[in-house]
């Protein structure tokens, strides 16, 4: 009996030392588990940290492209380039007043004005569009609806768009305004990049149609070899664009040929120095196209969007043309060669360096559309003209003075009050936390 009392408090024994083990080897699982999140964690805010320098680096070179581009040099830059404009505008009129005897003076009440409301309802449309596309941009990174953000960086960058040569200012522009309205850097960053290769794609399809279409109709010479080298020079553009967010190789060796290509043109001078700060635009943009090409649906949304845009775009001149009398030995036009023309106008005008395409879109305009329009061109011309450029101007304005008025305050005060608001919430949630422990404490006194 004594005996195998023995071996039963042997076994209890080794049972229990086993549970201790067992206990003390989950102890250690559980400590090395913690260990493994923790180091999971600092890599996590290690590459944050990364990214979030690399950001910063990104947006000081935005903004200090703004400063440039904000000095006084450039201030007087622009106004001369917007004078230019005017003064071309006006010498058109006096070219036609002096040297056409079709030129007919404005009678406001031969005018169909229905055609007039029909043209601003489009450019009111053109807006919208603009508006959604940037919305959803927002909306995808941030999970926050905000349609008067979208509204003002999208009038921001139409409009430094429309005072900078080929429309080169407004990214860095939007960038900055992005970032002053607590948007992410990264966000901020990708908004205008992605917004300008959907524009463009949706732009160049449209476009390549009636550039096929125009071939079978009796265009001029120089509108012809003008919007066939525009087209050449925007598709080439695109290509570069898809082959940089495409594929790195493809994307390095082009990179490093141009800029070679450039210096020995005299051009650039420091080459690493470019070559390091395109390398970094590069892998930036690469990140970014991937992230936005995981969704079809994006993608497809974005060029539906841009595309309506651009077909009420180039849908302007035929009703800019029916809001005016007929004129006598006038051509008869229809809707798809004004839409075809309107098409080669900007085709025409996209690679001339200067705010809007001054210059060559008058002319065109002018050689396109004087058989159909006869004395009413010029009256056509600056209807066109407002609403395909003067128009961003004065948006842009309002949306700039607005801010330095009163919005940026505005912004200033409603930030401060939702960050109050969190304050409050969470002192409410502290308050109800400390509540519930004091009263399981009450409970478990009462129980004892």
């Amino acid at each position: 009996m004594e005996e195998n009392k023995e071996i039963v408090e042997l076994n209890n024994e080794e049972v229990a030392s086993k549970k201790k083990q067992s206990f003390f080897s989950r102890i250690i699982e559980k400590h090395k588990e913690k260990k493994a999140k923790k180091l999971e964690q600092i890599n996590k805010e290690k590459l944050s940290e990364a990214e979030h320098k690399k950001v910063e680096e990104k947006l000081v070179e935005a903004s200090k492209e703004v400063e440039q581009k904000s000095s006084k040099k450039k201030k007087i830059k622009n106004v001369l380039f917007f004078i230019l404009n005017v003064v071309l505008v006006a010498g058109i009129l006096m070219w036609n007043i002096f040297s056409s005897d079709d030129f007919t003076p404005l009678n406001l009440s031969e005018i169909k004005f229905q055609y007039v409301a029909v043209v601003l309802f489009f450019l009111v449309l053109i807006v919208v569009f603009d508006v959604m596309a940037v919305h959803r941009m927002i909306y995808r990174k941030t999970m926050r609806s905000r349609w008067a953000l979208a509204y003002k960086s999208t009038s921001i960058l139409r409009y430094y768009d429309a005072v900078t040569p080929m429309a080169t200012g407004g990214q860095a522009f939007m960038v900055t305004y992005l970032t002053s309205r607590d948007v992410p850097g990264s966000t901020a960053l990708s908004i205008p990049i992605a917004k300008l290769l959907f524009q463009n794609s949706a732009w160049l399809i449209i476009t390549a149609v009636c550039l096929v279409v125009s071939f079978a109709t009796g265009m001029s010479s120089l509108v012809s070899v003008a919007s066939i080298l525009g087209f050449i020079l925007a598709f080439a553009l695109l290509a570069i664009i898809l082959l940089l967010s495409l594929s790195k190789k493809v994307g390095n060796k082009l990179v490093t040929w141009v800029l070679k290509l450039l210096v020995k043109m005299r051009i650039l001078k420091n080459y690493d120095k470019h070559y390091a700060k395109v390398q970094h635009f590069v892998e930036d943009y690469q990140n970014i196209m991937k992230e936005y090409g995981k969704t079809k649906f994006d993608i497809v949304y974005q060029i539906v969007l841009h595309g309506f845009r651009n077909i009420l775009l180039f849908s302007i001149p035929y009703f800019i043309y029916l809001a005016f009398p007929p004129s006598e030995g006038a051509a008869i036009g229809d809707f798809s060669t004004f839409f075809v023309y309107a098409a080669m106008i900007d085709l025409a005008s996209s690679f001339i360096p200067l705010p809007g395409g001054t210059g060559m879109n008058e002319i065109t305009f002018t050689a396109l559309f004087s058989q159909y329009l006869k004395g009413h061109t010029f009256w056509a011309l600056l209807l066109w003209r407002f609403c395909s450029y003067y128009f961003y101007l004065l948006q842009g304005l309002g949306v700039v003075s607005y801010d330095a008025v009163y919005g940026n305050r505005k912004y200033r005060w409603v930030k401060k009050k939702f960050n109050l608001q969190q304050e409050s919430q969470e002192f409410k949630r502290l308050q109800i936390e400390v509540f519930r422990q004091e009263r399981n404490k009450r409970r478990r006194k009462q129980k004892v």
